[in-house]
């Protein structure tokens, strides 16, 4: 066998082996049926079948030879883009224990050569270099060695072939707006807000608002976020999902329709307008469009019966149904002017719309609660048992300010160093929360950004 390894070389000694092969089992064909299945391999047929085995032996071993060059040429033409990476995985491993000392609240180590180098070849990808994507990289760039060398000594330098230092003008790390981290530009979304959120965020944001309308659409400062751009970084299973909620929470709540099976519930689309019936593509049960009960083929539509248990218990607890949405809402704390998710104002009292009735605006214990909340998350606890005489003024004085003025119109959210639970979402956050400047609301960070 030629010991000469290159690929022509191997290709032609393997079609060789291979038609050898091919005349060998002809041969053999033409001889099936002719001897008796009982009798002795004659030295012609011993020798056959040797040369077989001996050519379908060297064939593999061709094959593996052919392998292990693939691999060789692979090494040689990926070398710099292997070397690349493998400064990529230890900058990255780098910034991770940097990023723990900075939550210990410990110093934060000197950036390393790793990290230089890495920072240094993602800034150059954002003037046109092959690290492309808001989250997978698609390719390397390969740093001048003496390049390289120099950045030991100065981390400031700059494009080679450009007169402008990308680092000075973008910074390669952004912070993501949700978890704090620092994460690389080239690996992060950009919300139409500037903000920026890491994978990892993003994706749970997407996740809380499949389970919950009030995120819905998803959103940045009240800004919604392009479908077309983050959806082709969710999976498959999320993905699929995420359309299927956002067909349901797009549709008029009151004209939705569910399966009226209690084990299913699946959401099966809007009502046609007309009365018709719709089959569970999940359960199989029938379902009318018009009352939206198990079908009644021949008989008149019913109220739906657990509609009708919810109105009897929205009453007993003296709850209230949107006008325009026709959604049941509980007032906890404010006043009597109601926001709904569907953005329709109104009065809690009378559910007219908001500044069309007589009704009055406050309960007075309601106010006085609402003031003492305000006054205790501005000023906080210690505050409160240092000087109680000054909270009560502080709480009397908010409660004639919210009398002529309740409303907060554009929150300023401010960073407040405690734990507490979400106002809104009534998760416990154990280090900080945000406070809003008008309305002293505190909530989580999502909720500020994501929700409100």
């Amino acid at each position: 066998m030629n010991t000469y390894c290159s690929v022509p070389n191997i290709e032609a000694e393997a079609l060789v082996l291979a038609l050898s092969l091919l005349n060998i089992e002809e041969v053999e064909g033409s001889r099936k049926g002719k001897l008796r299945e009982d009798a002795c391999l004659t030295d012609e047929e011993i020798a056959f079948n040797f040369q077989a085995e001996y050519l379908k032996a060297s064939l593999a071993e061709l094959q593996d030879r052919r392998f292990a060059l693939s691999l060789d040429e692979a090494l040689d033409t990926d070398s710099a883009a292997l070397s690349v990476l493998s400064r990529i995985n230890q900058g990255e491993q780098d910034d991770h224990l940097s990023a723990l000392a900075l939550e210990r609240g410990d110093e934060v180590p000197i950036p390393t050569h790793s990290q230089e180098i890495l920072e240094w070849t993602v800034s150059l990808s954002e003037f046109g270099s092959a690290l492309s994507s808001n989250n997978d990289i698609t390719g390397v760039v390969e740093p001048d060695p003496d390049e390289v060398d120099d950045l030991a000594e100065s981390s400031h330098l700059q494009y080679h072939r450009g007169q402008l230092s990308a680092r000075d003008r973008m910074p390669s790390r952004v912070e993501c707006v949700i978890c704090g981290d620092l994460v690389r530009r080239s690996q992060s979304f950009n919300a139409p807000c500037s903000h920026f959120y890491c994978r990892g965020c993003l994706v749970n944001l997407v996740e809380a608002s499949t389970r919950d309308e009030t995120l819905h659409p998803v959103r940045c400062c009240q800004q919604p976020l392009s479908v077309a751009n983050f959806l082709p970084l969710l999976s498959s299973d999320l993905r699929f999902h995420f359309q299927e909620k956002s067909a349901e929470f797009t549709t008029t709540p009151t004209s939705r329709i569910y399966c009226p099976n209690q084990i299913c519930s699946k959401f099966l689309g809007s009502s046609s307008g007309r009365k018709s019936e719709i089959a569970c593509t999940s359960c199989g049960t029938r379902v009318c469009s018009a009352c939206k009960n198990r079908a009644h083929l021949y008989e008149d539509c019913a109220e739906n019966v657990q509609t009708s248990v919810v109105k009897t218990l929205a009453s007993q607890m003296g709850w209230q149904t949107c006008p325009g949405c026709h959604a049941i809402v509980e007032l906890y704390q404010g006043c009597y002017h109601m926001t709904c998710r569907c953005s329709t104002q109104f009065c809690y009292l009378c559910a007219a719309l908001w500044k069309t009735c007589d009704c009055r605006q406050w309960d007075d214990q309601r106010l006085l609660d609402d003031a003492e909340r305000r006054v205790y998350n501005e000023f906080g606890a210690r505050e409160a048992a240092a000087r109680p005489e000054i909270f009560v003024d502080r709480v009397y004085q908010r409660m004639t300010e919210l009398e002529d003025n309740h409303e907060c119109l554009a929150h300023r959210w401010v960073y407040r160093h405690g734990g507490g639970y979400c106002e809104e979402c009534h998760d416990n956050l154990r280090t900080f929360l945000m406070r809003c400047r008008h309305c002293q609301a505190l909530v989580c960070r999502r909720c500020s950004v994501n929700r409100l």
